[in-house]
Formats: structure tokens, C-alpha cells, sequence
């Protein structure tokens, strides 16, 4: 894999027990393919943003879709 050198980094702080742990986590199971702490928490924080994006998505369409029922029902109402 060839390594974009115009990616430009910037660094977080992570509690030192839980640096541990994840250290930890990868030396004892190395068939989880994670070299390093840094790339499990990119790949951590890559999923949870992915995963609040379909909350909000759903939720956006759950919205809509209330919104298009009311406007039917109002319609239906008025109709009566």
C-alpha cells in the first residue's frame, strides 16, 4: 500500500489506562490486523462517525416521513 504523503495529521489525548488496553488488546490478539493503537482508533472513531451519520440519516427521514403522514392525514380530515 503506498503512503499519501500529502495527508496531513493532527493529534488526540487518550487516558494512559486506556492507551494500555488497546495496547494490550492488539499484542495478545494479533489477528485483529491492528498494528498499532493509532490505527485502531482511527478505525474506532471511522465506524462511530459512520454509525451517528445513519442515526441522523434515519432520523432525518423518520422526520420527513411524520411530516408526509400528517400532511395526508390533514388532507384525509379535510376531505371528511
Amino acid at each position: 500500500m503506498q503512503e499519501n504523503k500529502n495527508i496531513r495529521y493532527s493529534t488526540i489525548s487518550i487516558p494512559k489506562e486506556l492507551h494500555q488496553e488497546i495496547e494490550e488488546l492488539i499484542t495478545k490478539n494479533p489477528e485483529l490486523g491492528y498494528s498499532s493503537v493509532a490505527e485502531l482508533c482511527k478505525e474506532a472513531i471511522r465506524l462511530r462517525l459512520y454509525e451517528l451519520k445513519m442515526e441522523e440519516r434515519e432520523n432525518y427521514v423518520s422526520s420527513k416521513e411524520i411530516e408526509e403522514l400528517l400532511i395526508l392525514l390533514e388532507e384525509k380530515l379535510g376531505r371528511r
